[in-house]
């Protein structure tokens, strides 16, 4: 009993003696003594890098079939093919689109015809931001090109289906 009662006076003591309450100092410690800016950097300029090359390519695509597009400050390609009539779509508005959507490639990779008009209100839903951007400078009945980059497609990740991930998208639609 005597050999008994050491291991278990030291067995308690393990037990409580790590049960203590530390005071948070508020003091964050890192691995690195560089600032965190400085760590991203080199991420930040390969984005910009990446995001330069795609719209190359799309000016090049755009040159190679002759279009007239109008490219906005985020990025789109537009060009009006019909004006269509009525008040320009507005968020929250119904749209009713049908579409085609291409790879720079040129291979059609989705139709309304087959896989169904979409519709979706103005910002409000799960749609592309090249779409949803694209409808508003459109009136009922308009139709227009549009080549939308990826940030404003299906981003880094792709559609998870047929297109892949930083790949740029044609689209022709047209708004009821």
């Amino acid at each position: 009993m005597k050999a008994f009662l050491p291991y278990f006076l030291l067995t308690v003591l393990l037990l409580t003696g790590g049960c203590h309450k530390s005071k948070p100092t508020g003091a964050v410690v890192t691995s690195s003594k560089e600032p965190v800016e400085d760590v991203e950097a080199p991420y930040v300029e390969g984005n910009k890098r990446i995001i330069h090359l795609e719209n190359e390519e799309i000016e090049l695509f755009i040159q190679r079939y002759g279009w007239k597009m109008e490219k906005t400050g985020t990025g789109l390609y537009i060009q009006i093919l019909e004006e269509g009539k009525g008040d320009l779509f507005q968020e929250d508005d119904m749209v009713h689109l049908q579409y085609q959507t291409f790879l720079l490639s040129g291979e059609k990779i989705y139709d309304s015809k087959e896989d169904g008009e979409k519709v979706f209100k103005v910002a409000k839903s799960e749609e592309i931001n090249g779409l949803h951007e694209a409808v508003r400078m459109l009136r009922p009945g308009g139709k227009a090109r549009l080549v939308i980059p990826s940030y404003m497609a299906y981003g880094v990740a792709g559609d998870g289906d047929k297109v892949n991930g930083r790949e740029p998208v044609v689209m022709i639609v047209e708004v009821e």
